[in-house]
Protein backbone atom coordinates (compact mmCIF):
# COMPACT_ATOMS: atom_id res chain seq x y z
CA UNK A 1 0.00 0.00 0.00
CA UNK A 2 1.60 3.38 -1.37
CA UNK A 3 1.99 5.68 1.71
CA UNK A 4 -0.13 8.97 1.93
CA UNK A 5 1.58 11.80 -0.25
CA UNK A 6 2.57 15.19 1.48
CA UNK A 7 -0.29 16.88 -0.49
CA UNK A 8 -2.03 19.41 1.23
CA UNK A 9 -5.78 18.72 2.45
CA UNK A 10 -7.59 20.64 4.92
CA UNK A 11 -9.69 17.46 5.64
CA UNK A 12 -6.50 14.71 5.93
CA UNK A 13 -5.07 17.45 7.96
CA UNK A 14 -7.73 17.60 10.10
CA UNK A 15 -8.16 13.58 10.21
CA UNK A 16 -4.20 13.44 11.29
CA UNK A 17 -4.44 15.42 13.86
CA UNK A 18 -7.41 13.95 15.47
CA UNK A 19 -7.42 11.23 18.17
CA UNK A 20 -10.72 10.25 17.40
CA UNK A 21 -12.97 10.71 14.14
CA UNK A 22 -13.87 13.59 12.86
CA UNK A 23 -17.78 14.60 12.32
CA UNK A 24 -18.67 15.34 8.71
CA UNK A 25 -22.01 16.46 7.60
CA UNK A 26 -24.03 15.43 4.40
CA UNK A 27 -26.46 18.43 3.34
CA UNK A 28 -29.68 17.23 2.46
CA UNK A 29 -30.00 20.25 0.10
CA UNK A 30 -27.16 22.59 -1.23
CA UNK A 31 -28.24 25.58 1.55
CA UNK A 32 -26.10 27.92 3.16
CA UNK A 33 -28.40 27.97 6.11
CA UNK A 34 -28.07 24.03 6.76
CA UNK A 35 -24.35 24.02 6.81
CA UNK A 36 -24.27 27.00 8.58
CA UNK A 37 -26.28 25.04 11.17
CA UNK A 38 -23.85 22.27 10.94
CA UNK A 39 -20.77 24.19 11.34
CA UNK A 40 -22.32 26.13 14.02
CA UNK A 41 -22.87 22.68 16.15
CA UNK A 42 -19.67 21.79 15.34
CA UNK A 43 -19.29 19.98 12.34
CA UNK A 44 -15.53 19.36 11.19
CA UNK A 45 -16.30 19.20 7.00
CA UNK A 46 -19.57 19.06 4.98
CA UNK A 47 -20.49 17.33 2.02
CA UNK A 48 -22.74 18.72 -1.22
CA UNK A 49 -23.96 16.63 -4.13
CA UNK A 50 -24.69 17.96 -7.71
CA UNK A 51 -26.01 15.84 -10.70
CA UNK A 52 -28.16 13.80 -9.11
CA UNK A 53 -31.52 12.33 -7.10
CA UNK A 54 -30.34 11.77 -3.42
CA UNK A 55 -32.62 8.95 -2.37
CA UNK A 56 -32.20 9.36 1.61
CA UNK A 57 -32.57 13.09 1.68
CA UNK A 58 -35.64 13.23 -1.06
CA UNK A 59 -34.01 15.90 -2.81
CA UNK A 60 -32.75 16.35 -6.68
CA UNK A 61 -29.85 18.47 -7.16
CA UNK A 62 -28.57 20.23 -9.98
CA UNK A 63 -25.64 20.72 -12.47
CA UNK A 64 -22.46 22.92 -10.77
CA UNK A 65 -23.03 25.40 -12.88
CA UNK A 66 -26.73 25.84 -11.29
CA UNK A 67 -25.80 25.06 -7.76
CA UNK A 68 -22.40 26.71 -7.53
CA UNK A 69 -23.75 30.16 -6.57
CA UNK A 70 -25.03 28.27 -3.15
CA UNK A 71 -22.10 25.96 -2.89
CA UNK A 72 -19.99 28.69 -3.09
CA UNK A 73 -21.19 29.88 -0.17
CA UNK A 74 -21.64 27.07 1.50
CA UNK A 75 -17.38 26.60 1.13
CA UNK A 76 -17.37 30.47 2.84
CA UNK A 77 -18.56 28.56 5.97
CA UNK A 78 -14.41 27.90 6.47
CA UNK A 79 -14.65 24.23 7.12
CA UNK A 80 -13.79 21.42 4.38
CA UNK A 81 -16.23 20.89 2.02
CA UNK A 82 -16.49 17.79 -0.55
CA UNK A 83 -18.85 17.28 -3.49
CA UNK A 84 -20.52 14.54 -4.85
CA UNK A 85 -20.15 14.98 -8.53
CA UNK A 86 -23.14 13.09 -9.90
CA UNK A 87 -23.49 9.36 -11.01
CA UNK A 88 -22.40 7.49 -14.24
CA UNK A 89 -25.11 8.53 -15.97
CA UNK A 90 -25.07 12.36 -15.37
CA UNK A 91 -21.56 13.40 -13.94
CA UNK A 92 -19.34 17.04 -13.90
CA UNK A 93 -17.30 17.36 -17.01
CA UNK A 94 -13.36 18.00 -16.68
CA UNK A 95 -13.94 21.84 -16.96
CA UNK A 96 -16.76 21.27 -13.64
CA UNK A 97 -13.52 19.34 -11.91
CA UNK A 98 -11.72 22.66 -12.64
CA UNK A 99 -13.89 25.20 -11.16
CA UNK A 100 -15.18 23.21 -8.46
CA UNK A 101 -10.99 23.29 -7.55
CA UNK A 102 -11.22 27.29 -7.98
CA UNK A 103 -14.16 27.55 -5.66
CA UNK A 104 -12.47 25.35 -2.95
CA UNK A 105 -13.95 22.37 -2.91
CA UNK A 106 -11.56 19.85 -1.02
CA UNK A 107 -12.16 16.68 -2.19
CA UNK A 108 -14.76 14.95 -4.63
CA UNK A 109 -16.86 11.63 -3.54
CA UNK A 110 -18.14 9.41 -5.80
CA UNK A 111 -18.43 5.03 -6.16
CA UNK A 112 -15.86 3.55 -7.67
CA UNK A 113 -18.15 2.34 -10.57
CA UNK A 114 -19.58 6.13 -11.31
CA UNK A 115 -15.69 7.41 -11.07
CA UNK A 116 -14.60 7.63 -14.12
CA UNK A 117 -11.02 7.57 -15.08
CA UNK A 118 -9.98 10.57 -15.92
CA UNK A 119 -11.13 11.89 -12.86
CA UNK A 120 -7.61 10.47 -11.40
CA UNK A 121 -5.70 12.27 -13.68
CA UNK A 122 -6.86 15.65 -13.21
CA UNK A 123 -3.95 18.58 -12.11
CA UNK A 124 -6.94 20.02 -9.65
CA UNK A 125 -5.57 19.77 -6.05
CA UNK A 126 -8.90 18.10 -5.52
CA UNK A 127 -8.49 15.04 -3.74
CA UNK A 128 -10.69 11.57 -4.41
CA UNK A 129 -12.56 10.36 -1.43
CA UNK A 130 -13.93 6.63 -2.73
CA UNK A 131 -17.28 5.65 -2.13
CA UNK A 132 -16.49 1.38 -1.72
CA UNK A 133 -20.32 0.14 -2.22
CA UNK A 134 -22.04 -3.30 -1.55
CA UNK A 135 -21.27 -4.87 -5.08
CA UNK A 136 -17.00 -3.91 -4.72
CA UNK A 137 -16.74 -6.11 -1.11
CA UNK A 138 -16.29 -9.94 -1.97
CA UNK A 139 -17.37 -12.26 -3.46
CA UNK A 140 -18.01 -9.53 -5.72
CA UNK A 141 -15.67 -7.07 -5.49
CA UNK A 142 -11.67 -7.03 -4.50
CA UNK A 143 -11.35 -3.65 -2.57
CA UNK A 144 -7.45 -4.39 -2.03
CA UNK A 145 -6.92 -3.11 -5.74
CA UNK A 146 -7.85 0.16 -4.86
CA UNK A 147 -3.90 -0.08 -3.80
CA UNK A 148 -3.35 0.42 -7.23
CA UNK A 149 -4.90 3.80 -7.42
CA UNK A 150 -2.43 6.08 -5.32
CA UNK A 151 -4.70 9.36 -6.30
CA UNK A 152 -7.52 7.96 -4.00
CA UNK A 153 -6.84 9.78 -0.53
CA UNK A 154 -9.74 8.50 1.61
CA UNK A 155 -12.24 5.69 1.35
CA UNK A 156 -16.46 6.18 2.10
CA UNK A 157 -17.95 3.19 3.38
CA UNK A 158 -20.52 3.08 1.61
CA UNK A 159 -21.17 -0.78 1.88
CA UNK A 160 -25.24 -1.14 2.18
CA UNK A 161 -27.60 -1.72 -0.87
CA UNK A 162 -30.11 0.58 -0.68
CA UNK A 163 -33.02 -1.21 0.99
CA UNK A 164 -30.82 -1.52 4.04
CA UNK A 165 -30.43 2.04 4.60
CA UNK A 166 -32.00 3.09 8.02
CA UNK A 167 -31.88 0.20 9.57
CA UNK A 168 -30.13 -0.01 13.26
CA UNK A 169 -26.43 -0.69 13.27
CA UNK A 170 -25.13 -4.15 13.72
CA UNK A 171 -21.71 -6.06 14.58
CA UNK A 172 -21.75 -7.16 11.11
CA UNK A 173 -21.60 -3.81 9.93
CA UNK A 174 -18.80 -3.20 12.47
CA UNK A 175 -16.68 -6.35 11.01
CA UNK A 176 -17.09 -4.74 7.37
CA UNK A 177 -15.86 -1.66 8.47
CA UNK A 178 -13.15 -2.89 10.35
CA UNK A 179 -12.06 -5.05 6.98
CA UNK A 180 -11.76 -2.11 5.25
CA UNK A 181 -9.37 -0.29 7.77
CA UNK A 182 -7.38 -3.51 7.76
CA UNK A 183 -7.16 -3.77 4.07
CA UNK A 184 -6.87 -0.33 2.79
CA UNK A 185 -4.89 0.92 5.47
CA UNK A 186 -3.61 3.92 5.80
CA UNK A 187 -6.56 5.40 4.01
CA UNK A 188 -8.93 6.85 6.40
CA UNK A 189 -12.46 4.92 6.51
CA UNK A 190 -15.31 7.67 6.63
CA UNK A 191 -18.70 6.02 7.52
CA UNK A 192 -21.91 7.45 6.57
CA UNK A 193 -25.30 7.35 8.06
CA UNK A 194 -26.78 4.44 6.09
CA UNK A 195 -27.85 2.80 9.27
CA UNK A 196 -29.74 4.49 11.58
CA UNK A 197 -26.08 5.59 13.90
CA UNK A 198 -26.66 6.69 17.00
CA UNK A 199 -24.49 9.02 18.91
CA UNK A 200 -23.55 6.30 22.02
CA UNK A 201 -22.52 3.99 19.38
CA UNK A 202 -19.27 6.04 18.07
CA UNK A 203 -17.24 3.98 20.62
CA UNK A 204 -17.80 1.17 18.83
CA UNK A 205 -16.62 2.37 15.62
CA UNK A 206 -13.94 4.32 16.68
CA UNK A 207 -12.47 0.98 18.66
CA UNK A 208 -13.10 -1.26 15.10
CA UNK A 209 -10.42 1.58 13.09
CA UNK A 210 -13.17 4.25 11.60
CA UNK A 211 -11.61 7.85 10.96
CA UNK A 212 -14.79 9.69 10.46
CA UNK A 213 -18.32 9.68 10.74
CA UNK A 214 -20.53 11.43 7.84
CA UNK A 215 -24.30 12.11 8.74
CA UNK A 216 -27.08 12.90 6.70
CA UNK A 217 -30.61 12.94 6.50
CA UNK A 218 -31.42 9.15 7.79
CA UNK A 219 -30.03 10.36 11.24
CA UNK A 220 -29.82 14.62 10.82
CA UNK A 221 -33.54 14.90 9.12
CA UNK A 222 -33.56 17.95 6.67
CA UNK A 223 -34.12 21.16 8.39
CA UNK A 224 -31.67 23.22 10.48
CA UNK A 225 -33.05 22.37 14.02
CA UNK A 226 -32.46 19.07 13.40
CA UNK A 227 -29.21 19.09 11.30
CA UNK A 228 -27.99 21.27 14.30
CA UNK A 229 -29.35 18.76 17.37
CA UNK A 230 -27.90 15.74 15.79
CA UNK A 231 -24.31 17.84 14.75
CA UNK A 232 -24.28 18.77 18.40
CA UNK A 233 -25.43 15.24 19.95
CA UNK A 234 -22.43 13.49 17.33
CA UNK A 235 -19.40 15.72 18.31
CA UNK A 236 -20.04 15.63 21.88
CA UNK A 237 -19.98 11.87 21.59
CA UNK A 238 -16.97 12.53 19.74
CA UNK A 239 -15.02 14.69 22.17
CA UNK A 240 -15.40 12.64 25.18
CA UNK A 241 -13.73 9.35 23.06
CA UNK A 242 -11.31 12.00 23.36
Amino acid sequence: MPALDATANRLLDIIAAASRPVLLVSLPQNDPDLGKAAVDAGAEGLKVHINLHHAAAEAAFGSWDEEAAAIEQIISLGVPVGIVPGTAGNLCSPADMQAMADAGIDFVDAYLSDMPAWMLDTQTGVHIMAAVGYEDLPPHGTPEGLALVPQVRMIEASVLPHEAYGEPLCVADLKTYAYLADVLSPWPIIVPSQRAILPEEIASLHKVGVRGILIGAIVTGKEPAGIAQATRQFREALEALA
